[in-house]
């Protein structure tokens, strides 16, 4: 579901400071915690095969490899649960799901999609093992499940290091039980625990092992009053380890509270989506939610930080930031309605990484606020700086205060429960982060669709039906970063990269930095049984970190190569190419299956542009991709015959 009631609105004269706007629909968001309802839900079926997965065939450099199972979808709908993580030093990749009905683990066959699983791979993610980590319980019914990897200090085999994980308990009425645990690969010492005093808090968000021995994940608790979430108490739940017993020891601190504004219905402004993150030593952590603080209200969505420099036996909330005093926000960002200025409202997509410096990155999407009216401080503009589009930012704290950088556009809108076609779930951008395990490099994934294949929801936007994987890396000691990259536009990953979840460690080899992700097939209702998969081939390299990434296509000799026009087509269609140099150019078609259907070469053309025509006579109708080349440059695009 999307998060808020959404109204399209027909700019008229006067009402935006720019003339290019006049014509652009705008969207303002009502943030009335409506979304927060799928994932306090408890939706299950009895029993489900779902259907026959079949793996697609990969064109390009993106490998997908099956990892595991489970019952239903109720289980990846939280980004910021830890999913996914890797550790480098073991060569190990780990991944934490609840399982599906009669899958085997271990020899223990699997009696209920409540089950937590470990599924690992000490090969690159070639290959994959799956333990039974958390057999569900008689207190309720597991969900949502975070893990990590704890490798004791100077340990270098996989079978002596542990895998712990934690997740929030359902007991059929409400969130009042976590469960926590730990094993070691090996399959022995298993220890779990029900923590029976959580009082409803979402144990799920931003788990996380430092090398000071402990573990750290946040939860809050809430009350749920028809679309509105009441704010009850938040919970930093922490483990050290215990090297008598080897397991860890948990314990639970409620964290410190800021007084909210309130709304007009006095319910407080503030995200259920409350996160932490730390540095590798443990030393500096940060936690924060979106919201507005009663005391230095600025009047719109933005974060709210505490912060320890003491391991967490003590935090400070930080001082109040106005980030409309960023130009580099509000240059993307269009005036509120009837004034001159812009004033950022952060959305609920957002997480966070801590880099070497002991600084705290949120990777956040930024809307406009839309007005400065008391009652429209919760709407937003989908327009933003004259475009069909929001802006990410990677938003750092610094020693004097706050500082942001661009790092992506979002074109479509979430998609609501009534769009997607996939029962009762809608999706988002999934917006994750991530970094090095030293800390030098962060980065951030998401996912957006093909405009010109998205279609248009009920609000008038084109919405993120067909999501692809996009990524982004800076490097914190040079401030460098690359450029948003898709990585799967051209594969047969394209438009169907669903409910990803992205390591938050990434690998570093030899200034390859490598993206642990992982994918679901879904079925055709959210309570089908979906395949997990582990997606190979997603990096960067050093060489692309640079000074001034672009945010549109600057490919050496390509300047641009257009949709195929018409798209979808049967017969005859156009493709515009402008070319920065003289250059051979040569097209080649294939399907989804990487088959070559088509190639033709046109030879030596000049600078400027020209068009191209191409014929389907001998082609089925589907789905297929056309890579025009020019010299050493390529630009992928995918076209629909009828």
């Amino acid at each position: 579901m999307k998060k808020g009631l959404l109204f399209a609105l027909a700019l008229g004269v006067g009402t935006l400071s720019f003339a290019q706007s006049l014509s652009k629909k705008a969207e303002f968001q009502k943030n009335n915690f409506v979304k927060e309802q799928i994932n306090f839900s408890d939706q299950e079926s009895q029993s489900s095969t779902g259907p026959v997965q079949t793996m697609k065939s990969n064109k390009g450099a993106l490998t997908g490899v099956t990892l595991g199972y489970s019952n239903n979808v109720y289980t990846m709908l939280v980004e910021q649960q830890s999913c996914l993580t890797m550790n480098e030093d073991l060569g190990l990749i780990q991944f934490t799901h609840r399982t599906k009905v009669g899958e085997d683990y271990s020899g223990t066959a699997a009696v209920s999609s409540g089950d937590i699983a470990t599924t690992y791979s000490t090969d690159g993610g070639d290959t994959w093992t799956g333990i039974m980590s958390y057999p569900n319980g008689t207190v309720g019914n597991n969900r949502y499940p975070g893990g990590i990897i704890y490798n004791p200090a100077g340990n270098t085999d996989v079978a002596n290091a542990f895998t712990a994980y934690v997740g929030p308990v359902h007991d059929g009425t409400d969130w009042n039980v976590a469960f926590q645990g730990s094993q070691k690969f090996d399959g022995t010492l298993q220890t779990n625990t029900y923590d029976m005093s959580t009082n409803g808090a979402l144990m799920r968000s931003g788990f996380t092992v430092t090398s000071d021995n402990k573990l750290h994940v946040i939860g809050g608790t809430y009350t749920l009053t028809g679309d509105v979430l009441i704010h009850d108490t938040v919970y930093m739940m922490n483990a050290a380890f215990n090297s008598t017993n080897n397991s860890f020891d948990w314990s639970k601190v409620a964290t410190h509270i800021t007084s909210f504004a309130k709304d007009t219905d006095n319910s407080d402004l503030f995200s259920a989506y409350w996160n932490t993150a730390w540095s590798a030593d443990g030393v500096t952590g940060y936690y924060w939610t979106t919201g507005r603080d009663a005391t230095t209200d600025n009047r719109s969505y933005q974060p709210i930080v505490w912060k320890t420099t003491d391991n967490g036996t003590t935090w400070t909330m930080m001082p109040i930031f106005d980030f409309s005093s960023l130009t580099t926000i509000t240059d993307y960002l269009q005036p509120m309605q009837g004034l001159t200025y812009s004033r950022p409202s952060f959305s609920f997509n957002m997480d966070g990484v801590v880099d070497v410096n002991g600084d705290l990155h949120i990777m956040g999407l930024v809307k406009a606020a839309f007005s400065n009216s008391n009652d429209s401080l919760g709407y937003t503009y989908f327009v933003a700086n004259g475009t069909m589009s929001n802006p990410i930012f990677d938003v750092y704290t610094t020693a004097s205060g706050w500082d942001a950088r661009h790092i992506g556009d979002i074109y479509t809108a979430e998609v609501d429960d009534t769009e997607g076609g996939y029962g009762d779930i809608g999706w988002d951008l999934r917006l994750q982060a991530g970094k090095t395990a030293d800390g030098t490099k962060v980065f951030a994934s998401w996912t957006d669709s093909d405009t010109t294949i998205a279609p248009i929801g009920a609000d008038g936007f084109p919405i993120n039906l067909f999501p692809d994987l996009y990524a982004v890396g800076i490097d914190v000691l040079t401030g460098k970063q690359t450029n948003p990259t898709n990585f799967t536009d051209g594969t047969s990953f394209y438009g169907d990269f669903f409910f990803h979840y992205m390591s938050d460690i990434i690998g570093s080899d030899n200034g390859t930095y490598n993206i642990p992700v992982t994918k679901i097939e879904k079925g055709a209702d959210p309570i089908d049984a979906i395949t997990h998969i582990y997606v190979k081939g997603i990096s960067f390299m050093d060489a692309d970190f640079v000074t001034n990434p672009g945010f549109k296509s600057s490919i050496d000799n390509i300047v641009s190569v257009s949709q195929n026009r018409p798209n979808p087509f049967s017969g005859n269609t156009q493709i515009d190419i402008n070319l920065d140099k003289a250059s051979n150019v040569s097209i080649n078609v294939i399907n989804i299956t990487g088959q070559s259907v088509y190639e033709m070469n046109y030879g030596k053309r000049a600078q400027g542009s020209f068009t191209i025509n191409f014929n389907s006579s001998n082609l089925s109708s589907g789905i297929y991709f056309y890579t025009v080349t020019a010299g050493n440059s390529q630009v992928t695009k995918k076209m629909i015959v009828r």
